[in-house]
């Protein structure tokens, strides 16, 4: 049985948080789930990214994690399966930091002591090709869409900058 640390689960989402990448691919990921029917299974809605996304040449590749006792129905990962996806089911502990009441409550060190939950890990390695579909040629901003190569071209020629503007009003 496998160990992962809340710290782990914590800075693995501030990693996605300060890459809009990542959450991008997360998006088309959750997105590929849903269009297979994922979330018509009990408990699949439940699940929270604890690693990953990581990407290579062919695969995304993360683990999600659920409470032990609302495990995800594994017939759902036949699913997966059938688009090419390959699926682990794991039993895990999660190690937390208790919420420290009193000198009992820290170790040796001075640190919480830490409790542990059961947990269930869904190892995911899914075909890149479903989440490389993410395109950001145009972006939609109210009923306008938003040609992001001509906006970066206007950055790059400098038409951002507020000396043109007051220029060209002359």
């Amino acid at each position: 049985m496998s160990e992962m640390m809340h710290k782990d689960v914590i800075d693995n989402l501030r990693d996605i948080d300060k890459n809009g990448t990542l959450l991008d691919i997360l998006l088309e990921f959750e997105k590929k789930l849903d269009e297979v029917g994922m979330y018509a299974y009990k408990n699949w809605i439940l699940g929270e990214v604890c690693e990953g996304p990581h990407l290579s040449r062919y695969w995304l590749h993360l683990k999600l994690m659920y409470p032990y006792k609302k495990m995800p129905d594994p017939r759902a990962g036949l699913r997966l399966e059938k688009i090419g996806c390959e699926i682990k089911f794991e039993k895990a502990v999660l190690k937390t930091p208790i919420v420290p009441k009193g000198p009992e409550d820290l170790n040796d060190d001075g640190e919480p002591k830490l409790k542990s939950d059961d947990i269930w890990l869904i190892d995911i390695w899914m075909p890149r090709k479903f989440v490389d579909e993410f395109s950001d040629d145009k972006i939609k901003v109210g009923e306008d869409d938003i040609d992001t190569e001509e906006l970066n071209s206007a950055y790059d020629s400098g038409l951002d900058d507020e000396s043109n503007v007051n220029q060209q009003a002359v």
